[in-house]
């Protein structure tokens, strides 16, 4: 008797994944908020910059993730793959795992989801980087 292979799954990666997004998401709000109203704290530009770009871009990739996936099952236009990668790279990585997740949109793809690992990956080792320097 040949069992069929079931991929493992880790016990609550769902919440992990999604308490990370959340997390860096609000911590990049927060820090901007924060460098724009108090004239004590002195953000580097760089730092301000990225915030913006994780402000803006994430809302942005949630929604995408959930327009595709609306579009995927009416059989509309879809965002391309490279669009969506993008929209992750950029900054926008918290809402795309968020909006991953929380549409059930391209977690069954396993090269799209490793390049999605490998951007957070990428961006959490430049951001650790540059805090601990």
């Amino acid at each position: 008797m040949i069992k069929e292979h079931v991929p493992m799954k880790l016990p609550g990666m769902k919440k992990v994944w999604l308490t990370l997004a959340v997390s860096w998401f609000i911590g990049c709000v927060l820090w901007l908020i924060y460098s724009f109203t108090t004239d004590s704290f002195q953000a580097k530009l760089g730092v301000q910059i990225y915030c913006l770009a994780v402000g803006i871009l994430s809302p942005a990739a949630f929604c995408a993730y959930g327009w595709d996936k609306w579009k995927a099952e009416r059989e509309g236009h879809r965002i391309s793959e490279k669009k969506l990668h993008l929209l992750a790279f950029a900054g926008g990585w918290p809402g795309a795992v968020a909006g991953q997740q929380w549409f059930r949109h391209k977690t069954l793809k396993p090269v799209f989801r490793t390049i999605l690992v490998l951007t957070v990956l990428l961006h959490v080792a430049v951001v650790a980087t540059l805090c601990f320097r």
